[in-house]
């Protein structure tokens, strides 16, 4: 089917060409004359393409949705979803697929696990990346399996099992019920055990090849949001830039 403003370029076309009348243009090519006389007159949306141009710029890896979002919320601009888009695909702001590494032999189905209910299951690991010095920066992640919200994130060049607990207590409103971790050392610690056994807390241990699919989906959007947009000079600019955006993890 030729969409009418095909329909009014061969009309314009004939027009200037064989120079017949607009009456047989139209009929000829089954266009409506209001059609064909219709003058465009552009939207100006300059203040909207800069805007979503600097929030692009600030936050990389937001795609349409969430910059839509941010134009109310930091820039007080209050448009419609459908120009904002138009306006994002006509930028070319779309948020470009980087490759993943992916185990190979791996077709068994990993089943979601269900919490049960907003604060009681709470999902843990370890994140890995460097300062510009070299040295190793470890970060303690955490998230809500009811909620998806991360109560807090544990920043340090050294973390052992006895720092677990009292930061899990600082930083949630309440003890959860079950905490799933992997088997690495600082989990199965005789601090980290002692801990959640006072506490009466059941430690749920995923399998070889069996990740935790809410906290795995945290981790890399956390590294490809945080950790690899930014360049960390020294601890204090990188727990800065981190705890920023952990923030809008959270409220965004």
């Amino acid at each position: 089917m030729v969409r009418p403003y095909k329909k009014r370029e061969a009309a314009l076309y004939a027009l200037d060409k064989y120079g017949v009348s607009r009456s047989r243009a139209c009929r000829v090519l089954g266009l409506a004359r209001s059609t064909l006389d219709y003058q465009e007159s552009p939207r100006d949306d300059s203040v909207l393409e800069s805007a979503l141009k600097e929030l692009a710029a600030d936050n990389k890896r937001f795609g349409h949705p969430r910059l839509h979002f941010l134009l109310e919320r930091e820039k007080n601009i209050k448009v419609n979803h459908k120009r904002s888009e138009r306006v994002y695909q006509k930028l070319g702001l779309q948020i470009k697929n980087r490759k993943r590494k992916k185990l190979g032999g791996l077709g068994r189905k990993i089943h979601q696990l269900v919490p049960y209910g907003q604060g009681d299951v709470l999902a843990i690991d370890f994140v890995f990346d460097y300062i510009e010095s070299g040295r190793r920066l470890k970060t303690l992640t955490m998230v809500d399996e009811q909620t998806k919200v991360s109560p807090g994130l544990l920043v340090d060049f050294s973390i052992r099992g006895k720092d677990l607990g009292p930061f899990i207590e600082f930083t949630c409103d309440k003890l959860p019920k079950i905490i799933r971790v992997d088997q690495g050392t600082e989990f199965t610690s005789k601090a980290f055990l002692s801990w959640a056994y006072k506490n009466n807390i059941q430690l749920d241990f995923t399998r070889v090849r069996k990740p935790n699919q809410v906290i795995e989906s945290f981790n890399s959007r956390y590294r490809d949001e945080c950790l690899n947009e930014n360049i960390f000079f020294d601890f204090e600019d990188a727990l800065e830039k981190i705890n920023q955006w952990h923030d809008r993890y959270n409220n965004y």
